[in-house]
């Protein structure tokens, strides 16, 4: 049973990876035939120009091995085989087995093009594909039209040229299937699998088996049952002895899996830093102690804390501090409480507490100001010392069925009251305060004005240093410093943007700052975050050009930094953009790398020019050889694919010697340099561009 469900797996598996082969022929012409350059040279016939687009690159970079391109007539005028450019009637070979898919394509062709003068749009979704059987074996054939991407290269429908790409089913397109699923000795036979083996069949338009993809089946069951024979040919008291160890064993096993089953379920509801409970248990514990003072009558009370100046002891004395004090901070609160009270990081510097049986008001208060009062007291740090305030929202309730989330956002009004009015204080939730939505729509109008009025809103920049500490570039970040809740987290305001229809105006408003800046200071790279919904923008591209002229800045002194959710938003308009940007000379920065489920295959299919390492990789540099590995197979992926690395996150002298031992040659992090204003920026430019956190090293 074993066997035949591994040999249904592995069959299930390879179908779909032929399958997967087969429909990714016509995506990868499609990246060099729908293209004006590709309608106008064709037109010309400019076999040198079709040779290094459409022919020998298309076999050397995809793996096609043969190459056609067809005049309106269905005639060939160019031929590549193996990489060779060979007279163009070779095709007569392959013409009779290909002219249906070519007819078949003709027909589609028509179909979508009826009725318009310019159906650029309509025909980039047609193709046709299929196995194929020639004298000389099987192939995988593809025909794709040869159009306009923008439709400025006008053809008249019915006069497209069109071009065929032949995959032959190998050994290599094999290996190709089988590798992802370990399929043993996997190669393509003309005739059925033989005794042993398993395979599945490769059959052309009219269901004719041309090939079958054969290999070794996995045979779990087999192996188990060999490894066993040994001891059941044994004697009957080596048989008993053999029980005894299997249950001993599996009995020690269970109670590792108990263990690690327990382990798993606390870090999945704990903080890993403080070992406090995380917000997914916190909301927990709060619904049950609302639904337990439902029944009891007994009142609950929510805290939520923040820490003030935080963010000055992680830029002064680093990450590590930072998260020392984190750690302190967890203790010192879990020492204020009771018991039976509940203790959460929910977020960086953003601590709740849950208190239970909480009598009235004044007792609440006198919490809150023994809180304030102990967190506000000094810290030992790692050789330093520092000390930060605690603003504190609070909101206690008696009501019956209370929302845990309405709750939760009452604390956090209560917070931004107390930070509003100079924080180092806490503010109880009070009715008068805004409610979520309207809170939300404050910060809303609060945006609209700062761009209108330019106040508030300021970009910072965090150099870029090579690996003998000259900046090489920055990184542009955008800050607000809000009239009333001070200096508010970029991902509030930047979220409130997307949320709100405000990205463009922010994103735009945040470039040109750039451009501007870089142009005057001379800066050789200026590095400029995009979120996704700029990039669905049509008016996108002209945008990005019209900053660019109006700033003075060249095109390649200009990056891009796509986000996460960029990446996984794979689609043909935001590949588009991206190609037009890279076409003259905008590089591309892929940051976060490897944190993503499709960083590999959008890095193979669309191509960057820079990969941004994400500081948790970089954490962990130096103490698990496991990390050291990743970090160093990142650099080898970028030298094989012609990618530059940038570092970000590098806070020790550590980690800029093993990333510079790696082959890192740029580098960005506390170790080397906070986020500066403008002018401080300058006047590092204006001194020799070297960071002093580098002179000793």
């Amino acid at each position: 049973m074993a066997d035949m469900t591994a040999m249904a797996r592995q069959e299930r598996f390879a179908a779909r990876n032929l399958a997967t082969e087969i429909t990714r022929l016509p995506e990868q012409q499609r990246s060099a035939t729908i293209w004006d350059e590709a309608v106008l040279r064709t037109r010309l016939r400019d076999n040198e120009w079709i040779d290094a687009n459409l022919g020998a690159w298309m076999q050397d970079y995809f793996g096609h091995s043969e190459s056609y391109v067809l005049d309106h007539s269905n005639r060939p005028f160019f031929a590549s085989i193996g990489k060779e450019r060979l007279p163009p009637d070779v095709y007569n070979d392959r013409a009779e087995v290909i002219a249906p898919l070519v007819i078949q394509l003709r027909s589609a062709i028509a179909e979508v093009s009826e009725g318009l003068d310019n159906p650029y749009e309509e025909l980039a979704k047609v193709s046709v594909v299929a196995p194929l059987q020639f004298d000389s074996g099987a192939a995988i054939v593809s025909v794709v039209p040869i159009i306009s991407d923008t439709g400025e290269a006008a053809q008249i429908p019915g006069t497209e040229s069109l071009h065929v790409a032949v995959r032959y089913v190998d050994a290599s397109l094999a290996q190709k299937i089988g590798l992802p699923v370990e399929l043993q000795a996997v190669a393509f036979k003309t005739s059925p699998p033989a005794s042993g083996l398993v395979g599945i069949p490769v059959t052309d338009p009219s269901r004719e088996v041309i090939a079958w993809l054969v290999w070794e089946p996995e045979r779990p069951g087999m192996k188990i049952l060999m490894r066993m024979l040994p001891a059941l040919l044994g004697t009957g008291l080596a048989v008993v002895l053999l029980l005894w160890w299997i249950i001993r064993r599996l009995l020690r096993v269970s109670g590792q899996l108990q263990v690690s089953e327990a382990q798993a379920r606390f870090l999945a509801n704990h903080d890993a830093l403080t070992g406090l409970p995380n917000r997914a248990l916190f909301q927990d514990r709060l619904a049950q102690a609302l639904h337990a003072a439902d029944r009891t009558g007994q009142s609950v009370a929510l805290l939520a804390i923040d820490l003030d100046r935080f963010k000055l002891i992680n830029d002064s004395l680093g990450h590590p501090a930072g998260d020392e004090l984190i750690r302190q901070v967890g203790s010192r609160l879990t020492e204020l409480v009771r018991a039976g009270d509940t203790v959460a990081r929910v977020g960086g510097d953003e601590f709740m507490v849950l208190l239970c049986n909480m009598t009235d008001n004044d007792a609440l208060r006198r919490v809150c100001t023994k809180i304030v009062d102990e967190l506000s007291r000094p810290y030992a740090l790692l050789g330093s010392a520092g000390c930060v305030g605690a603003s504190i929202g609070a909101v206690r309730t008696v009501a019956a069925q209370e929302d845990p989330e309405e709750l939760v956002q009452r604390a956090d009004m209560a917070l931004y009251r107390a930070k509003a009015e100079g924080k180092g204080r806490y503010s109880l939730f009070e009715n008068d305060l805004t409610s979520p939505v309207r809170h939300l729509k404050e910060i809303e109008n609060d945006l609209r004005a700062a761009l209108k009025s330019g106040t508030g809103l300021k970009l910072v920049y965090q150099p870029f240093y090579d690996r003998e500490g000259q900046v090489t570039g920055a990184e542009a970040l955008c800050r607000w410093d809000h009239p009333v809740h001070g200096a508010l987290s970029p991902e509030i305001f930047i979220r409130v943007a997307e949320e709100r229809g405000l990205i463009d105006e922010l994103g735009r408003w945040a470039l040109d700052k750039a451009c501007h800046f870089a142009a005057s200071t001379n800066l050789s790279k200026i590095a400029v975050n995009v979120s996704p919904l700029q990039l669905r923008n049509p008016s996108f591209v002209p945008m990005v050009l019209q900053t660019l002229e109006n700033s003075g800045l060249a095109p390649t002194r200009l990056e891009l930094e796509l986000t996460e959710r960029a990446v996984l938003e794979q689609s043909r308009e935001i590949a588009d953009i991206l190609i037009r940007l890279r076409s003259i000379g905008i590089k591309i920065a892929l940051d976060d790398f490897a944190t993503g489920n499709s960083s590999l295959q959008y890095l193979r299919d669309h191509r960057v020019d820079c990969l941004k390492i994400e500081r948790s990789f970089i954490a962990r540099l130096g103490k698990d050889e496991e990390s050291d590995r990743l970090v160093q197979a990142i650099f080898g992926l970028a030298r094989a694919t012609g990618v530059s690395v940038t570092v970000e996150g590098v806070e020790t002298k550590t980690q800029h010697s093993l990333l510079a031992s790696m082959g890192c040659k740029t580098f960005q992090g506390f170790l080397l340099s906070s986020p500066m204003e403008p002018e401080k920026f300058e006047e590092l430019l204006r001194g020799e561009g070297t960071s002093s956190s580098l002179e000793t090293t």
